[in-house]
């Protein structure tokens, strides 16, 4: 293994824990580093949806066998996400970006306030089978699918924070977002691999093998982890790319 993929595969595998403990992909942070290490910015955003795939489905599966993940709810999210995934990959560079960006930052503000204060809205049973509850997963669900394919990002920090807001069980919040997350993330990496050219599989192999590593990793920590101290976790990654988009839009 070269010293360039010895890299890329040790920070892969240490972002992939650190975000799948808060229920995320690593996507969001990857992308950037790797374009900055030369890597084209389309193959950069393919790769990090497909290491959320690989992340999130080893999370997944460890979270579902510890019974953390809220199923009915996550496919209330996922349908839409799944669909609308693609039509932002192929829309690109042609959304103003930078005007969903500022949306984008105030949501997360907003959650964060929240998250901060303790305001769970409360179960998450209830809201699964309030007929507005299935219009605002629905909702939720299509915006993150869309705004996951266009910036390569899987739409999860679109979720977590929504998911926050409705369930105080924060191991649930966290796994149930990892599940929606890694359908729309692939559904997204499907189109891109009609649109790319030029693939190294040699890389996305490295960051395949990272994200199983860094899924298994930060699924483990979360299960053994208090469930305050998985909240502080959420609210430090909102934090983090909420700090982040903005020192770029600024």
């Amino acid at each position: 293994m070269s010293l360039f993929f010895l890299i890329i595969f040790i920070i892969t595998w240490i972002l992939s824990a650190l975000f799948a403990t808060a229920g995320v992909g690593a996507a969001n942070t990857l992308i950037p580093i790797y374009y900055s290490m030369g890597i084209p910015f389309s193959i950069a955003a393919a790769a990090g949806l497909l290491l959320n795939v690989f992340s999130l489905s080893s999370a997944t599966v460890n979270n579902g066998k510890r019974d953390r993940v809220l199923w009915k709810l996550g496919i209330i999210f996922l349908a839409p996400a799944v669909i609308m995934a693609p039509m932002g990959a192929l829309v690109g560079i042609h959304t103003p970006r930078k005007v969903l960006l500022w949306m984008f930052v105030m949501f997360l503000g907003y959650t964060l306030y929240n998250l901060i204060r303790g305001k769970a809205k409360g179960n998450s049973d209830k809201f699964s089978v309030n007929a507005k509850g299935y219009a605002l997963g629905v909702l939720v669900g299509a915006i993150a699918g869309f705004l996951g394919g266009l910036l390569g990002v899987g739409g999860g920090m679109i979720i977590l924070p929504v998911l926050a807001l409705i369930e105080k069980d924060y191991k649930k919040v966290s796994a149930t977002a990892g599940f929606i997350a890694l359908f729309s993330s692939a559904s997204g990496f499907t189109s891109y691999l009609f649109l790319l050219k030029g693939i190294s599989y040699n890389l996305w192999l490295i960051i395949l093998i990272g994200g199983i590593l860094g899924g298994f990793t930060g699924s483990y920590l979360m299960n053994k982890m208090k469930t305050i101290y998985v909240k502080y976790t959420i609210i430090l990654i909102i934090a983090f790319v909420l700090i982040k988009i903005l020192v770029g839009i600024i």
